[in-house]
């Protein structure tokens, strides 16, 4: 898919996973299932949800590294910024040929301008929150957190999966 495709893919996503309640409940089920995924996969991904008053669910699986989690804290920091998932963040700076720059107020130390950070945005309120994964190439760690989401609400998971990527 082109960078135009993806973009539309993951709007579309972002459109249709919203939730209409989100409780320590559904993060546990979110995050227990990003995990089952990846590890049936015999992938490692760190996985962090919370709200951005308080973390929810964490969990490192074995073959992750010490970056994680700084990764995982960088990734949501853009979704509470802009209130949108990582990868369209990074993929419109990429049809942009934007970079992350200190001078535009946004600390590279701060921010990861890079797949695998999910809103969570629940109906009539809003983005509370997110749902992250680092560990992968940032396609594969959004994969992961949007076919968990997908699970959760009971969309088929492949009518919103991003095609094969373009070079």
């Amino acid at each position: 898919m082109s960078v135009a495709d993806d973009i539309a893919k993951v709007t579309e996503q972002e459109q249709r996973l919203t939730f209409k309640v989100f409780t320590e409940d559904t993060a546990y089920e979110i995050g227990s299932s990003i995990r089952d995924l990846a590890k049936a996969d015999g992938v490692a991904v760190a996985i962090d949800i919370r709200f951005f008053n308080r973390p929810l669910f964490y969990v490192a699986m074995t073959g992750t590294n010490a970056d994680n989690p700084d990764w995982l804290r960088r990734k949501g920091n853009c979704v509470r910024r802009w209130e949108r998932s990582s990868y369209l963040t990074a993929l419109r700076w990429k049809r942009d040929n934007r970079t992350v720059q200190p001078d535009h107020n946004i600390d590279p130390t701060e921010y990861a301008v890079h797949g695998g950070a999910f809103p969570i945005r629940i109906e009539g309120v809003g983005v509370v929150g997110s749902i992250t994964a680092s560990g992968l190439p940032q396609r594969d760690d959004h994969a992961y957190v949007v076919r968990a989401i997908c699970k959760h609400l009971g969309i088929d998971a492949m009518s919103l999966a991003l095609g094969p990527e373009t070079p």
